[in-house]
């Protein structure tokens, strides 16, 4: 994938957002939160497990001392501090320019109010690639580089980590369950994002007669006609597609986005906005 052109004019001016992650413990547990400080209150709350890079400070080693098991201490003002991005790079996602365009300003977008938060962000492309830190919006441009031909998304594994929080964008155009898949994703999160982004036309192709398609994937090519009852079929299928992750994501508590490239930075901000991805900074 050559890299994005972002408008980052245009995406800062409609920037003015962060995660609309939940105040409230989640699911059940104490200290996964966002506060209005950084962790730093002495009202315990409750524990988790250790995981590697958790300050030391906050081990319960007498509890260690019985257990032998390494827990850490949450404080009233825990912040969920671990965010992982995660980007589909497949050839579907800038099959046009138009579409690469848009890509990378819900990206920029994203990586904005991403960076808005207090937490350790990671961009994720692929199981096979290494996550890239994402320090300030621009570094989101650096992802762009990457040839990546499957979505990532495909694959039995991502590299998430433990109880963090997760935004998925894609075009989600790939044989999936939707249940299982939004299942994979939310597996162990303490919160999860569901993006769609397409095309205009492929979610509403108009009949254009004898026609080849061409797998930009990769999978080979058709000859059909694309007549009246070819494209009501389609169009059934993708409205069923879009259905089935909504449906998906509601049933793990996530918020689901559907975005149209080319539509404005701003509309776009406000459309993630309405679906309870991100709220007014």
């Amino acid at each position: 994938m050559a890299a994005s052109s972002i408008d980052w004019a245009a995406v800062r001016a409609a920037a003015s957002v962060r995660l609309a992650m939940p105040r409230t413990p989640l699911r059940g547990r104490a200290g996964e939160r966002l506060g209005s400080g950084t962790g730093a209150s002495l009202e315990f709350e409750d524990y988790r497990p250790y995981t590697p890079g958790d300050d030391l400070r906050h081990v319960d080693w007498a509890a260690y001392a019985r257990s032998e098991m390494l827990s850490v201490r949450l404080y009233r003002e825990e912040v969920a501090p671990r965010l992982d991005l995660v980007i589909d790079l497949s050839r579907s996602m800038a099959v046009t320019d138009e579409k690469l365009r848009a890509h990378g300003e819900l990206s920029g977008l994203l990586a904005c109010a991403c960076t808005s938060t207090v937490a350790d962000t990671r961009v994720i492309t692929t199981s096979a690639a290494q996550p890239h830190p994402l320090q300030i919006p621009e570094d989101i441009e650096r992802v762009f580089t990457c040839d990546a031909k499957l979505s990532g998304l495909e694959e039995g594994h991502l590299p998430f980590r433990r109880r963090s929080v997760r935004i998925v964008v894609s075009d989600f155009l790939f044989p999936h369950d939707a249940d299982a898949l939004i299942s994979r994703l939310a597996r162990e999160s303490a919160w999860l994002a569901i993006i769609q982004l397409t095309l205009a036309e492929e979610a509403e192709p108009s009949p254009e007669g004898g026609r080849r398609l061409v797998d930009v994937e990769g999978h080979g090519e058709l000859d059909v006609v694309i007549d009246d009852a070819l494209i009501r079929d389609y169009r059934e299928r993708f409205s069923r597609l879009r259905l089935g992750l909504s449906r998906a994501a509601r049933r793990v508590g996530a918020p689901f986005a559907y975005v149209t490239a080319g539509t404005p930075v701003r509309d776009v901000a406000r459309a993630l906005a309405a679906a309870g991805v991100v709220e007014a900074a």
